[in-house]
């Protein structure tokens, strides 16, 4: 019985089996070949269905017989249909998606509404969280002046790489007077900052995890930044954030581990052998006055300091405040929901310790993301919540960088000395030990609490029609103590109530804002294309500063300010405060015809209580012109070739403005003085000078520019030409005396600026099959910038600016704003080691003279940029991106201050070793610098300016996306391992020291990326 129960089982299992068959596949990205993950793939017209897996697989059972074809998809490519009689089992099925325009490359988000990128006349460029990650782990804000030429870091030679320092940021270069910056710290020539469609700061996006980021859209021309038209001029950067994802819940993780230590390669400091050799020779142990006991003393510490040198001292003084610091930053976000509830909760936390002992930047934050949708409506609201710690040492870089190295750093019994060298005489200075000062309780730290909360509602009328309305509020606090101890050798020649220092600081700030805006958007009759925006827009900015400062505290331990004896001579504590609002309305309209003709323009009435009473609002206007050549019926056997995939042209022209300047300049402030009190009330005097006749700062941007792509995209080409004048120019003028005020603003001259950017992508290899892409990229800039009508009227700050030793700048018709002024010079006379002068006319002099400074040279490089490639096979990346720049000058502080100019107070602080080795003799006639001597000074001269070329390791990279099958044991549905180098190195044909107070860093980071 059994038998014949088994034969029928097996009868009947053969045409079963006949009825069915196994399909097996793999669904990858048809440009660069990476596998898709969780991508559908379903039997048309039925429920049998898959989703790819981790590797980009699936397996699908279909029905034997006649069926309909197998449709595959994904979020962002193109909807791929296989034809059935492409399903056979037996053998891997192999679909390549084509991502669709609405991906992230190909989409502009302007933080008010979105449009696809080939109908859009503005030049804008979007850059995905992925792209900036591979970069490294440092900030947002590093990685993006990476990949775009026209975002530009400024370098700060002072700072280095202070983690709690803010950077200088510039878009296409600057509008406004260089070096005014205004009132809280806000910089006129900084970008506008659209995070999640509201307005923000640069140390709020400084201080953002960056794996928190989707991408970020840099607007850059009048028609991209058209929306925003009154705070454009500067150009606008958008950040957008994760969103959250409906579906199970799915947790993520991502960390990030650094090491950083100081870059000490462009000190070129002596040793101590050197720096005795150099004071021999400089006449330091001879006393001019023939006094014997004097060269007695001169003698016995000469001799003191051979001892030292012979028993071996040799102190490395560099190496002594640094360390090898730690970072770690960690983003941990949890998301899910259903198709009408979305929501998302992370938390983020970052401990960046600078290089420099006392050094550091802790972060914490967290946010909630929540989004629902019924019917037509849609609820968004995001709760952001940030507390920052800093702290920076009291003993600058440079107190060690000036020890001489025959100093021991710790006495015979192993104690620190408080003075390295203290003089028998009332002639010279004591040299402090930075040891001892950097062992007292000091400090200066800060605290800020920020929490903002931002709500948006969008009504879905139709297909093309849509509402939305947001508001969002932020609040921040932030507290600053900087305490000196009384021990410390600033106050040794302080009475014994004036004795140490402690300065505590307060600020709040209180920010809404609000925005309104209908958008339309529709196809009609399948060859006009028509969007439309219009909206209302306001904004509020309060900030409240308060403070004071005490001093005469009597033991180190006692830093509280109730141990302070008073406050400081002639002080009492601080209060300001400061409002700044603004209203607009604006219409932002967009229309195609048939996908090639393209036109934009957009008009905007702002109001702002920045500017004078009789110049509050102000109109902004842009049009923005574009051809996409491509879809030009006579172009269609490139298309088909793929010889020429894309090629835009286009052109804007706008009139964006400025808003960042202080609250109060158009207006006569004043201060109360208790000392004027009397029976009439409490005396006041005149704090500013207002001028309600203050216009806006009008900037005219006009650009064009041209997109290529080309060989099946692999090639690809963007580049600009612009030109922004800016009249007329807000300025801070000299006033006379007897008005009461040293200043005021004004609205005084013009500014130009010029500049080509171009953008070029190639892939040598691109091959979906083998998984393997290999990309090359050069991006650069080219800038001129002059200033025009100023006339006379900075004078006064010209003059004043030639009496400063390190002040290069002036304010000249023509005149570059990051030009160096001085006099040419003709070298050093080998006959008597004096310096001969060229005078305007050509001539010759010993006599040094103002009058006859010319430009020397411009800061600005001709060319800058980053070079970068990437190579990808099955899941590992490797790239390299490295800095350049070309074409610039540099006025050699370090020669001019450590070779030259060394006087009887300089001369106990280490120098430069080019102060002993280049230096003008009898024995070296043809030398660059002057003779040795401790009483000539030196002026601004050509002999400082240098030709600078530099190249920089900015970012090395080696990632790696493991299979599925690798990491399924451990519960893993996805796991990537990421190793950054950045600015590993860094090379220059000018010797100066970079960091003076603050050193760079190179960093190496580690980053574990993992979904559950």
């Amino acid at each position: 019985m059994k038998r014949v129960i088994l034969t029928l089982f097996i009868l009947l299992s053969i045409p079963l089996a006949a009825l069915s068959q196994v399909l097996k596949g793999v669904v990858s990205d048809a440009e660069t070949g990476e596998t898709l993950v969780g991508a559908s793939v379903r039997l048309e017209g039925t429920q049998i269905g898959a989703s790819t897996d981790q590797d980009g697989l699936f397996t699908l059972t279909l029905p034997d017989g006649n069926h309909n074809a197998l449709l595959v998809s994904y979020i962002g490519y193109e909807k791929q249909s296989i034809a059935a009689d492409r399903l056979r089992s037996g053998r891997q099925l192999k679909v390549r998606l084509k991502p669709v325009s609405n991906t992230i490359k190909d989409v502009v988000v302007t933080g008010v509404y979105e449009r696809k990128k080939e109908s859009f006349t503005g030049s804008a460029a979007t850059y995905s969280g992925k792209e900036l990650r591979m970069l490294g782990a440092q900030n947002v804000l590093k990685n993006l002046s990476v990949l775009d030429p026209s975002f530009k870091i400024n370098e700060n030679t002072l700072m280095g790489s202070n983690p709690n320092t803010m950077p200088n940021i510039e878009v296409r270069g600057k509008t406004s007077i260089v070096g005014l910056q205004e009132e809280y710290g806000q910089d006129p020539n900084q970008p506008l900052f659209i995070l999640d469609g509201f307005e923000t700061d640069v140390q709020t996006v400084m201080d953002l995890n960056m794996n928190r980021v989707q991408s970020i859209t840099i607007l850059k021309d009048a028609a991209s930044t058209a929306i925003y038209g009154s705070k454009a001029a500067n150009g606008v950067v958008v950040i957008e954030t994760i969103r959250p994802e409906h579906g199970k819940l799915r947790l993520n993780y991502k960390g990030d581990y650094g090491l950083t230590w100081a870059d000490l390669t462009s000190y070129n400091l002596m040793n101590a052998s050197e720096k005795m050799r150099f004071e021999e020779l400089s006449g330091l142990y001879k006393d001019n006055n023939g006094i014997s006991l004097n060269q007695l003393a001169l003698d016995n510490l000469h001799n003191e300091r051979l001892k030292e040198i012979a028993r071996g001292v040799d102190t490395y003084w560099l190496s002594e405040p640094i360390r090898l610091g730690f970072d770690q930053k960690h983003n941990v976000y949890a998301e899910g929901g259903e198709e009408k509830i979305r929501y998302g909760i992370g938390v983020t936390y970052g401990n960046t310790q600078g290089v420099m002992e006392q050094s550091f930047r802790k972060n914490f934050g967290m946010n909630i993301d929540l989004i629902y949708r019924t019917g037509i409506f849609q609820f968004s609201n995001n709760f952001i919540l940030n507390n920052t710690k800093t702290s920076d040492p009291t003993t600058g870089f440079q107190e060690y960088a000036n020890a001489n190295p025959y100093y021991r750093k710790y006495n015979a019994d192993g104690g620190i000395d408080k003075y390295l060298y203290y003089p028998d005489n009332q002639y010279e200075t004591p040299v402090s030990n930075p040891l001892y000062n950097a062992s007292l309780n000091s400090y200066d730290r800060s605290n800020a609490l920020a929490f903002t909360d931002n709500f948006i509602a969008d009504a879905f009328f139709t297909d093309y029609l849509r509402a939305r309305v947001k508001f969002g509020v932020t609040h921040t606090g932030t507290t600053g103590e900087m305490h000196l101890s009384p021990l410390d050798t600033r106050f040794d020649s302080a009475d014994e109530t004036e004795k140490g220092r402690f300065d505590y600081r307060q600020q709040k700030a209180l920010k809404y804002e609000g925005d309104a805006n209908l958008t339309f958007g529709k196809l009609i009759n399948e060859t006009h294309m028509v969007n439309l925006v219009a909206g209302f827009n306001f904004a509020h900015n309060s900030t409240t500063l308060n403070g004071y400062s005490a001093t005469g505290f009597t033991e180190d331990a006692f830093d509280a300010p109730s141990f302070a004896n008073k406050y400081l001579e002639n002080g009492k504590p601080r209060y300001t405060e400061s409002t700044r609002r603004s209203a607009s309305y604006y219409v932002n309209g967009g229309y195609q015809w048939r996908e090639r003709y393209l036109l934009d323009a957009n008009w905007r009435h702002d109001g702002s209580t920045v500017f004078g009473s009789e110049n509050r609002f102000r109109h902004t206007w842009s049009v923005g012109l574009g051809w996409n050549v491509h879809k030009e019926a006579w172009m269609q056997k490139a298309l088909e070739k793929q010889a020429v995939t894309l090629l835009k042209l286009r052109t804007s022209l706008g009139n964006p403005g400025n808003q960042n300047f202080a609250a109060y300049q158009s207006i006569t402030t004043y201060q109360f003085v208790s000392a004027m009190t009397n029976v009439f009330g409490s005396g006041v005097l005149i704090n500013s000078l207002g001028n309600p006749n203050l216009k806006w700062q009008n900037t005219l941007n006009w650009t064009v520019g041209i997109d290529l792509e080309a060989w099946q995209k692999r090639i690809s080409l963007t580049a600009d030409y612009f030109v922004k004048d800016t009249d007329p120019l807000l300025c801070n003028i000299t006033t006379p005396g007897s008005l009461g005020v040293k200043n005021t603003y004004m609205n005084l001259g013009a500014q130009q600026t010029k500049g080509v950017e171009a953008m070029l992508r190639v892939t040598p290899i691109n091959n979906p099959e083998k998984q393997m892409n290999w990309n090359i990229s050069l991006n650069a800039r080219h800038y001129v910038a002059e200033y025009r009508k100023i006339g006379n009227a900075l004078d006064a700050v010209n003059n004043a600016n030639k009496l400063l030793p390190n002040e290069l700048t002036r304010y000249y018709d023509g005149g570059s704003p990051t030009a160096i002024w001085g006099v040419r010079s003709a070298g050093i006379d080998p006959a008597t080691g004096k310096e001969i002068f060229i005078k305007k006319d050509g001539t010759y002099t010993f006599d040094y003279s103002t009058d006859d400074e010319v430009v020397l040279g411009d800061t600005r490089p001709k060319l800058e940029g980053t070079l970068g490639t990437s190579f990808y096979w099955k899941g590992l990346t490797v790239g390299a991106y490295l800095s350049y720049q070309l074409g610039g000058q540099v006025f050699n502080t370090d020669l001019f201050n450590k070779v030259e100019n060394i006087d009887f107070s300089d001369i106990n602080y280490n120098q430069d070793r080019r102060a002993l080795y280049d230096r003008w003799s009898v024995d070296n006639p043809d030398a660059r610098f002057k003779g040795m001597s401790l009483v000539q000074t030196t002026d601004k001269s050509s002999r400082f300016v240098m030709n600078r070329n530099t190249l920089q390791g900015t970012s090395f990279v080696v990632s790696y996306q493991f299979p599925k099958r690798l990491i399924a044991p451990a519960k893993l549905s996805a796991l990537t391992l990421q190793c950054n180098m950045n600015d590993i190195f860094y090379r220059s044909t000018v010797k100066q020291e970079r960091g003076t107070a603050y050193p760079y860093a190179r960093t190496v980071s580690f980053t574990v990326a993992a979904a559950f």
